[in-house]
């Protein structure tokens, strides 16, 4: 699949940032569309397509951060999971999210607890995009975020009992 993508840039330059790119956050972009996939054809196309919008916009890549690539890149195929499901219309399960994920059990619901976690404070979404998304460790997220990892375990707790609350107010959840 690389050599397919490296194929749609211009420059060699380009083309060897997309492949430093593309090795660093090919497992956790398939891993993220797993979660909300749960089928590995399915998680793969979503990782193909979501590198495909990056090449699209691939002259943005220079103006993000390197501290906010992996946001970036996991919405883009947050994104692409979510049309690949809408097309197949599949019922969507929740992984990892403590008492969360037993309430989620459609489409319209995922999309429902997508726009309640983009309403949460920046610190307690970061630290649970992390956690949940990115598969780091309390002790990873520390070290990124430059707070200890008792801070982390208390915003990743906080942000938890927020996304409930919110999710009771607006009846996503049973």
């Amino acid at each position: 699949m690389l050599i397919f993508l490296l194929a749609a840039l211009e420059s060699e330059e380009d083309r060897r940032e997309f492949a430093v790119i593309y090795e660093q956050h090919h497992a956790r972009l398939e891993n993220a569309a797993m979660r909300i996939l749960k089928n590995q054809t399915d998680a793969e196309d979503a990782v193909q397509n979501a590198f495909m919008q990056v090449i699209r916009h691939f002259e943005k890549i220079s103006e993000i951060s390197c501290k906010d690539l992996p946001f970036w890149l996991i919405s883009i195929v947050k994104n692409e999971a979510l049309i690949i499901l809408r097309k197949k219309k599949k019922v969507v399960l929740l992984e990892d999210w403590d008492a969360v994920e037993s309430g989620v059990s459609s489409i319209t619901e995922y999309e429902e607890l997508v726009e309640l976690f983009a309403r949460l404070p920046d610190t307690y979404r970061a630290v649970l995009e992390m956690k949940y998304l990115l598969g780091y460790s309390y002790k990873e997220i520390s070290i990124r975020l430059g707070i200890s990892e008792t801070a982390v375990n208390t915003r990743a707790s906080r942000g938890r009992a927020l996304l409930r609350k919110y999710m009771e107010q607006e009846g996503v959840c049973p």
